[in-house]
């Protein structure tokens, strides 16, 4: 994180870094090939590169940044966002690489319109509570499941409970299809396997 700059990269003074499953299985020694600990931090700049025009040392970034969980890293421009105003770093070092996933599936994949259904699984998670908010920010209806005992997370993001069930088991197909007069929905963001996939397929009639 010392090491010259090229001319579109930036060094950030870390002063909060997010936590991922990643970096869980990373330090289990459970992660398949060779990875860093740390993916995502906020900031302040340090350094920038000869090509980079848009930001000056003292700026307030958040973004993605390999060895995040060190005092200094070093990334390229493009994967570096200001922080908003009245946001905390704290804040601002959990926010890219749920949201981006979030984004990634629902925008770039599944390419979600107003009025579209979607089910979220798992979504007491990071990814899943971002993909919550970005989901009705779209202006779509959001199904959702979690364990039971992470309900009241949802709740408080504005779920009713016609629209929660249990991530546990396999109730939530037929939960889901009587909450939508059978129609099913359009999108599932799926991060459970097995069984579930095929009730989460079963439940997107039209396909999706």
């Amino acid at each position: 994180a010392t090491r010259p700059l090229a001319g579109g990269e930036v060094r950030v003074g870390v002063r909060a870094a997010g936590l991922n499953f990643r970096d869980v299985l990373l330090a289990l020694g459970m992660y398949p090939g060779e990875a860093t600990i740390g993916s995502e931090a906020a900031g302040i700049v340090i350094e920038v590169g000869e090509q980079v025009t848009d930001l000056a040392p003292g700026d307030r970034v958040m973004g993605l940044m390999a060895g995040a969980f060190g005092p200094l890293a070093v990334t390229d421009r493009r994967l570096l966002a200001a922080v908003p105003d009245g946001w905390s770093l704290v804040e601002a070092a959990a926010v890219p690489i749920a949201f981006l996933t979030a984004y990634y599936g629902l925008v770039e994949l599944a390419g979600v319109r107003e009025g579209e259904r979607v089910l979220i699984h798992a979504a007491a998670g990071g990814v899943g509570m971002a993909a919550i908010q970005l989901a009705r920010h779209l202006g779509a209806e959001v199904f959702a499941t979690a364990s039971p005992g992470k309900w009241d997370a949802l709740r408080e993001l504005g779920l009713d409970e016609d629209h929660i069930a249990s991530s546990r088991e396999l109730g939530f197909k037929e939960q889901f299809l009587a909450a939508t007069g059978r129609a099913g929905v359009d999108v599932v963001l799926d991060s459970l396997a097995g069984e579930f996939v095929d009730a989460s397929l079963e439940l997107l009639p039209r396909g999706g």
